[in-house]
């Protein structure tokens, strides 16, 4: 950890960028440690926390939006890529695909918090044609919670970041989790919503079609 504190620290605000977009790529780069390294300087006084955050944010929806592109042109083929060095690549593309089914875009706001979800998000999203504008909106909603956690932890735990990269395994967890019990929620009220108004829909239409019938006769 006090590598990355004294790399970002040498080279300051680009080092930052390249990390999280090469994470965010896919590469092996420890994002997380180094927004808690950044988030740590700039309680230091070494770096600005806004520009932190700026920089986080739009570097991870740069990474993201080539993966989103590819879902769209290559569909199937990308999960599989990104899938091809599990030990059973179908299950691993079908499960990820009936989760992106279950939550639709919103499931980007906490992706980057779950191992493995993160990477294949993007081009699912893309895969189900999910409009640019949209990918985009709920993407950086995300990026943003994303990046304000970890850097948060950093500048709170700025003397302790051992225990701040510990919590933030545990944040990211609880706060998955929360967001999906929340989105699993939306998701039944939303139905339930919809199913109600066909409902409504079928009943005001019978007496109405009965009407027609009885004058015919």
């Amino acid at each position: 950890m006090n590598d990355i504190v004294q790399t970002v620290l040498k080279h300051g605000y680009p080092t930052l960028f390249a990390a999280l977009f090469a994470h965010q790529l896919g590469l092996p780069v420890p994002g997380p440690l180094f927004l808690l390294a950044a988030g740590a300087l700039a309680a230091a006084g070494k770096l600005g926390l806004p520009a932190v955050l700026v920089l986080a944010i739009i570097a991870s929806i740069l990474g993201d939006w080539p993966w989103y592109e590819a879902g769209r042109r290559d569909g199937d083929r990308v999960l599989h890529f990104i899938h091809r060095l599990a030990p059973d690549p179908d299950a691993h593309d079908r499960r990820a695909k009936e989760t992106f089914a279950r939550y639709g875009p919103p499931i980007l706001l906490i992706a980057k918090f779950v191992p493995g979800l993160d990477a294949v998000t993007p081009p699912l999203a893309g895969t189900s044609r999910t409009s640019r504008l949209r990918f985009l909106t709920v993407d950086a909603v995300g990026c943003s919670l994303y990046s304000g956690v970890y850097a948060g932890l950093g500048f709170v735990f700025s003397h302790d970041l051992e225990r701040a990269a510990a919590y933030a395994g545990r944040a990211g967890t609880v706060l998955a989790g929360l967001a999906l019990a929340g989105l699993l929620l939306y998701t039944v009220r939303r139905y339930r919503l919809t199913h109600e108004f066909r409902l409504v829909r079928i009943t005001r239409s019978e007496p109405t079609g009965s009407g027609k019938t009885l004058a015919n006769h």
